[in-house]
């Protein structure tokens, strides 16, 4: 039977004090014991906390060992994380403060079970993927389908991050992969590579991945290289007004940088500004384009602290669960792709985008290979040409269609995997 939660009290309303009801005060609480104080004390000791803190931590876990909080509450805030924190650090943290933990830990424990096996909401209620995705949903392409068939879909549009301007997203903002920052509208595709967002008009965004941000002093002030396959390179360099707008920079986790996230991707803000210069071993013109980060904003030092810690362990999760879905896939399915029944839709210059309406069965469950695996809306090698009959998402593909899928290194595979 689920506690009832009892009403704050009248002096706290009074007075404007949170509730250690509200999942959201307890998920700034849990935010702030493991990535404020907790840092503090690892680096100089529990000496370092301010004698403010230790007063306002203690009368916090005062209230949680007072207050009967249900198991939906604890997981989806991780207030549970942020005790076992403290109390299993018994030469950190000092005296008094562990000797709360320790009781609000047994009292929990013995309503709720041991809480190292009580984990945390990821895709049930209150966690980041509560009604985005589900662990099974493998298929980036089908996924994304899923997305448009369900309220609200038009942000899903490629148009949206097709202007100027940070479009309402903050600095530190973070997302899991580019799947979900496309999803949100920052960026108009969700490939893993990354590169410049941008059309006939300008460019709009950069997505710094791999080895395209130069050493730099200064996250505030960097050089990217732009790859020479990226035509986006020219809108970015135009020297037209259209191309001198601000854009919107994020870096991944792939990012060989010492500014890039510990993981997913992060947005890091406007910045403008920007050159390109001769590569004097390579005798050619080589896009390394300088930017300067725009004042006004929030800082760097407070952008680099995410992602925060439940963040990351979002991103573990997240990719625990989706190898062992994968994992069952295979064992159920076998390696193999269905290719019965595709369908895509035909874009303006010709190329069919398939979605497989069949099983999908990634071939490997490495690090590396799902990294890749993330990019989505991936144009197939399949011409409009021979694709006949309309389907519910647009021109269905035929047998003749898909011969033109297979690899020129002769392995077989669709240009699908993955």
């Amino acid at each position: 039977m689920r506690p009832i939660k009892p009403k704050p009290s009248n002096l706290s309303i009074k007075l404007g004090q949170p509730s250690v009801y509200n999942p959201d005060f307890l998920r700034q609480r849990a935010r702030w014991i493991r990535d404020d104080l907790d840092p503090q004390i690892a680096r100089n000791g529990h000496d370092a906390l301010h004698a403010d803190d230790i007063l306002k931590l203690d009368d916090f876990l005062r209230q949680l060992l007072s207050a009967k909080l249900s198991i939906e509450d604890i997981r989806s805030s991780r207030i549970h994380l942020a005790v076992l924190e403290i109390a299993g650090r018994g030469t950190r943290w000092p005296k008094r403060l562990i000797e709360r933990c320790d009781a609000v830990k047994g009292a929990w424990e013995v309503a709720h079970g041991p809480l190292q096996g009580m984990g945390f909401a990821l895709y049930e209620g209150g966690g980041r993927l509560q009604g985005i995705c589900r662990p099974e949903d493998l298929s980036k392409e089908l996924l994304i389908v899923k997305w448009l068939r369900t309220p609200g879909a038009a942000k899903l549009s490629p148009v949206k991050a097709l202007r100027s301007g940070d479009l309402g997203f903050k600095p530190g903002e973070w997302w899991i992969s580019p799947l979900f920052a496309f999803r949100d509208g920052i960026i108009n595709g969700a490939e893993a590579e990354g590169g410049i967002v941008s059309d006939l008009a300008g460019a709009y965004a950069v997505v710094m991945t791999g080895k395209s941000e130069e050493s730099s002093t200064s996250p505030n002030e960097f050089v990217y290289q732009a790859r020479s396959s990226d035509k986006g390179r020219y809108r970015l360099t135009a020297g037209t007004p259209e191309s001198r707008h601000p854009v919107r920079i994020l870096r991944s986790h792939t990012l060989r940088s010492f500014w890039a996230p510990k993981a997913g991707l992060r947005y890091d803000g406007l910045v403008a500004g920007w050159t390109i210069k001769m590569d004097a071993k390579k005798k050619e013109m080589v896009y390394f384009i300088s930017f300067k980060r725009l004042p006004d904003q929030l800082s760097m030092d407070e952008v680099l602290r995410r992602p925060w810690t439940e963040e990351i362990e979002d991103y573990r999760e997240y990719k625990r669960l989706r190898r062992l879905a994968r994992d069952k896939q295979t064992e159920t399915a076998g390696p193999r792709i269905d290719l019965a029944t595709p369908t895509g839709t035909t874009s303006m210059d010709g190329i069919v985008d398939v979605y497989e309406d069949g099983m999908m069965t990634p071939n490997s469950g490495s690090e590396e290979e799902d990294n890749s695996g993330l990019a989505c809306l991936r144009r197939s090698a399949v011409t409009s040409r021979g694709a006949t009959g309309l389907g519910p998402c647009g021109i269905a593909a035929t047998a003749e269609t898909m011969q033109d899928v297979h690899t020129e290194a002769g392995e077989r595979t669709d240009s699908l995997a993955g």
